[in-house]
């Protein structure tokens, strides 16, 4: 008995058509035929009641289904935690939500553990985190959204807001923090490329516009070209203000306003824990993160 003969009974019994079974599985009718009768021979029963251009599954057919849907979802299991068993800690496949945490995270991880390759990608959008997991597409996905499934465990990961950032002969550069909002007529620029975050700042933005010449660049070179204007004030992150330069003689400003920080979770399926275990030693110790408290959850 194999495998293969399993899987072909199981797909004939949910079909319930031999030609719909054989097209689902890219496999001649004959050959269809053929596996299912050899099963049939091997258990010395029928499984089926055939009738024109009708199959259905007789008594012995249901206890036989309920075998081969145990052994075939035991086998899927089996391979993917071979699939993460053989793998060691040589390589961590990773999502992002944004590419902030991306762009900062994964070069320190790999400088702290080179040992340890990492695959990492961004993700178009949150929808669908629980199945990427499960169905372990990735090994752990950093997103704003927390995944719900009780096999899925999702601890903080990092702390996100804008800052504002401009020349130190600007007046606001001495002050400890400032609120867009209660302010007007500033002329700034803001680089929004892809992400979970851009999405969430859009109200933000919006109202940001309506006060100051807010000019928003979706083209980064240009944006860069900016930065080269000393007296422009511009927008960043706390996690992008740490890899991105924006020039000399600049001072980083905490701001007041409403719904501008975020918290980002790691996320990851119960059974990819050990795999994952340098990377989460790691987050947990590196203060360029600094998973969120109490007090940022407040704020989002």
């Amino acid at each position: 008995m194999e495998l293969k003969q399993l899987l072909y009974f199981k797909t004939v019994a949910d079909c319930g058509n031999m030609s719909a079974a054989a097209e689902k599985l890219n496999i001649s009718q004959p050959a269809l035929s053929t596996a299912v009768k050899k099963l049939e021979e091997e258990l010395k029963t029928r499984l089926f009641d055939r009738e024109k251009s009708k199959i259905s599954v007789n008594d012995a057919g249901r206890l036989a289904l309920t075998y081969a849907e145990a052994i075939l979802g035991k086998s899927e299991e089996m391979r993917k935690t071979f699939h993460t068993y053989i793998r060691q800690d040589r390589l961590l496949v990773l999502a992002f939500s944004d590419p902030g945490p991306m762009r900062l995270s994964v070069p320190l991880f790999q400088k702290a553990h080179p040992q340890t390759d990492v695959s990492a990608e961004l993700l178009a959008d949150e929808n669908n985190l629980e199945n990427l997991l499960l169905e372990h597409k990735y090994d752990a996905i950093i997103s704003i959204r927390r995944p719900e499934h009780p096999e899925i465990i999702t601890l903080p990961f990092a702390r996100e807001e804008l800052l504002l950032s401009v020349p130190a002969s600007h007046p606001w550069a001495k002050r400890k923090s400032v609120c867009l909002e209660r302010e007007q007529g500033e002329q700034m620029a803001v680089y929004c490329g892809e992400g979970a975050y851009i999405r969430q700042l859009e109200p933000f933005l919006k109202r940001t516009a309506q006060r100051h010449l807010l000019k928003i660049y979706d083209d980064y070179f240009v944006f860069r070209q900016l930065l080269e204007q000393k007296d422009m004030l511009t927008l960043t992150t706390r996690l992008v203000s740490q890899y991105r330069h924006d020039g000399d003689g600049r001072v980083i400003i905490p701001l007041e306003d409403k719904g501008i920080a975020a918290l980002y979770l790691l996320s990851f399926a119960q059974s990819g824990k050990r795999l994952l275990s340098p990377w989460l030693e790691w987050a947990k110790d590196t203060p360029a993160l600094r998973a969120a408290d109490d007090s940022t959850e407040k704020q989002i």
